[in-house]
């Protein structure tokens, strides 16, 4: 009974907790700063929020509602107040997510996945730090393109069958963790990798910026790269090192590969979609550029990347004819509450702008306006990776960025710079079992004590602090031009 009424205490605490604080956080900008009342209570919307994301004192998916339930009551919009607050939650982000993660699903039901593991493995041979840096390859390439936990959920029965042919210690820690990292990792690198990347294309878009889905790849994949690159070296060199160890391909994956039937139909106009989706993501921005001044130009414009999403979506539930790659009960397991969060983070953002909250955060900004450019950096991305070691990397991102954009110009720092560096270090919270839903994945498998995993994350933090300031200053700028 103590027991059960320490846990309700607990519950009660975390749930008072987002809108207290959010009332002190009023009263004091009330009676501090002078603001206004409308302005002031978005500030409290934004720390109940954030609070509540951070602790789960609620679902995440409840918390992303509270913008469509209190807006209206703050007098903020003075005609269609519902409408105005519930219009985000249908922003063209949700739809870009929507068709990368059918997409992502076709190749799961496909098992395109198993084939591409298989292959890279026969490649890695016998040493084990080549097995783990194969399988943190492969992940991290699946990742790119499809929601990191159902990548980690495809990777681990994999790894865990290999495991299972050399239990070393050393080698099952490096695999498991390396593969929750590299499901993190690989996300970053396109705008349709991981939720925040989409949050952050339809954030800018709103605010008069953009980058392309090529661009983007430019600067995000070597610093996807560097960043996995320095796990693997950081967990297999360093932390555990295992030079002369060796693996044994389990015996059914090479009579798999041997007997391995042909391409069928379904893999083929899965793979097909694929191609052409990812080279119309890649190639649209250079074609409107080549194409200025003609038809084709306009044509273009209305074809945007979740038009490109969508339409994936749309021919992997129609084709083939007889037999289409995917059916609605397929996409029925799709996360439906994770596009609660999309809107729920733009219906905070709009408020933000509306409110006029975004010029306070500059204002208070300012005072930091003189420090280095890089150092300015560095600190706030380590402040977005302690964040994300408590919250989920799409909370992060929808608290952070709104903030940031705000504090860009008193800052004196490029609002794209900024926020590609805040939207990168979202995805990077690798110490915590509870930081992503990939780390909880690996760490429920009881194979490592969570000093591991504590240990290892604090080294691919830092890495992650230095490569992601370091390649946002030299290699955005050029991406821009």
């Amino acid at each position: 009974m103590d027991r059960i009424s320490a846990i309700d205490t607990r519950r009660w605490f975390l749930l008072g907790l987002g809108p207290g604080a959010g009332w002190i956080v009023f009263a004091l900008f009330r009676a501090s700063m002078d603001m206004e009342v409308i302005p002031a209570s978005i500030a409290m919307l934004c720390v109940w929020m954030a609070l509540w994301w951070m602790t789960e004192a609620v679902p995440l998916e409840l918390t992303s509602l509270l913008p469509m339930l209190v807006l209206p009551l703050t007098g903020l919009y003075k005609k269609d107040a519902m409408m105005e607050a519930c219009a985000p939650y249908a922003h063209e982000s949700v739809y870009f997510f929507l068709g990368g993660f059918g997409l992502g699903l076709a190749i799961e039901k496909t098992e395109l996945h198993r084939r591409g593991a298989m292959f890279l493995l026969r490649l890695a041979g016998s040493n084990a730090q080549v097995v783990v840096g194969a399988f943190m390859a492969c992940t991290a390439i699946l990742s790119m393109w499809m929601n990191n936990t159902a990548t980690t959920m495809l990777m681990l029965p994999l790894a865990t069958s290999v495991i299972a042919t050399q239990p070393d210690k050393r080698f099952a820690t490096s695999l498991l963790i390396g593969v929750a990292y590299a499901a993190s990792i690989g996300g970053m690198s396109t705008l349709v990798g991981t939720a925040p990347n989409i949050f952050f294309a339809g954030f800018i878009k709103e605010k008069g910026l953009q980058i392309g889905f090529l661009p983007w790849m430019a600067f995000a994949v070597p610093t996807a790269i560097v960043i996995l690159t320095g796990a693997w070296f950081w967990m297999v060199k360093i932390l555990w090192p295992m030079n002369e160890l060796r693996i044994d391909i389990p015996q059914e994956w090479v009579e798999q590969w041997r007997s391995r039937p042909g391409w069928n139909l379904h893999q083929r106009v899965t793979l097909l979609i694929f191609a052409v989706v990812a080279a119309a993501w890649m190639l649209r921005d250079p074609l409107l550029r080549l194409s200025e001044g003609s038809e084709l130009q306009g044509w273009l414009k209305v074809i945007n990347d979740p038009w490109i999403a969508m339409c994936s979506m749309a021919l992997l539930l129609a084709l083939p004819v007889k037999d289409p790659v995917l059916k609605w009960s397929d996409v029925e397991r799709i996360p439906w509450g994770v596009l609660l969060l999309f809107g729920g983070g733009m219906s905070l953002s709009k408020a933000i702008s509306a409110s006029g909250l975004d010029q306070h955060i500059a204002k208070v900004a300012g005072v930091f306006g003189g420090v280095p450019q890089w150092l300015l950096l560095v600190a706030i991305v380590v402040l977005v990776i302690l964040v994300s070691e408590m919250a989920s990397n799409l909370a992060t991102a929808t608290t952070m960025l709104p903030i940031l954009m705000s504090a860009a110009p008193s800052l004196g720092i490029d609002p794209l710079m900024l926020l590609s560096a805040a939207v990168m270090a979202s995805s990077c919270g690798f110490m915590m079992p509870v930081a992503t839903p990939p780390n909880t994945m690996v760490f429920a498998l009881k194979r490592f004590p969570v000093k591991d995993m504590l240990l290892a994350g604090l080294g691919v933090n830092l890495i992650s602090v230095v490569a992601i300031v370091v390649l946002v200053m030299w290699i955005l700028p050029l991406v821009q031009r």
